[in-house]
């Protein structure tokens, strides 16, 4: 399944959970929940209700509540269990990625570890890091300031002075990430993980 498609399926059965948890949300409301545009948000409630999966009742005082079709109930499980699927997938073939990429690392002596991105696999890399000799030094993410597990959060990796190595973390666009490390860093110092090398190919 291409990561288009993952992202479409993690929307609609988004979609699909709030409403079934709030009749009455509004669309604007889960748009916000959902991180995504409006007109996106629209677009799927179009589709959901166009498919059979979402009906719409109007309600006093103009509003309208959505509700799960039998259809839609159906649809709602078949989504949760492959997004089970998928996640257990990629939990493993992360964890084996990463266990053997910091294995490298230890026998090449980069011990000084920088996290391109927090994200789930940013999570599993801190998780497999307590059992070795890496040491993460830093993650990039947005929440400047804060840390995880001790380990600091800055904007920019040039807040990082000495670091032997980076392992690219973004799933989203992870091609764009290494990318822009290839600007401000040598490039044999960038670790891009085989399941990330996997995504990029399924776009």
């Amino acid at each position: 399944m291409s990561n288009k498609d993952l992202k479409k399926n993690d929307m609609t059965l988004g979609l699909l959970s709030a409403v079934e948890a709030d009749s009455g949300i509004t669309q604007r409301t889960l748009a916000s929940e959902l991180g995504v545009a409006l007109g996106l948000t629209n677009s799927y409630f179009k589709k959901c209700i166009d498919k059979g999966l979402v009906k719409i009742q109007q309600v006093p005082a103009n509003r309208y509540a959505y509700y799960l079709t039998p259809r839609g109930f159906s649809e709602k499980s078949r989504l949760t269990a492959e997004y089970l699927k998928s996640s257990f997938s990629f939990y493993r073939r992360a964890k084996n990625d990463l266990s053997k990429i910091m294995a490298t690392c230890i026998k090449k002596n980069k011990l000084n570890i920088i996290l391109s991105d927090q994200s789930e696999l940013s999570e599993i890399a801190i998780i497999i890091s307590f059992n070795t000799n890496i040491n993460l030094i830093g993650i990039i993410g947005e929440n400047s300031n804060k840390s995880i597990n001790g380990i600091p959060i800055k904007k920019n990796i040039n807040s990082f002075k000495e670091f032997d190595a980076v392992i690219v973390t973004n799933i989203d666009d992870s091609k764009s990430r290494y990318e822009e490390l290839l600007k401000v860093v040598s490039i044999d110092k960038i670790i891009l993980p085989d399941v990330l090398k996997f995504r990029n190919r399924s776009k």
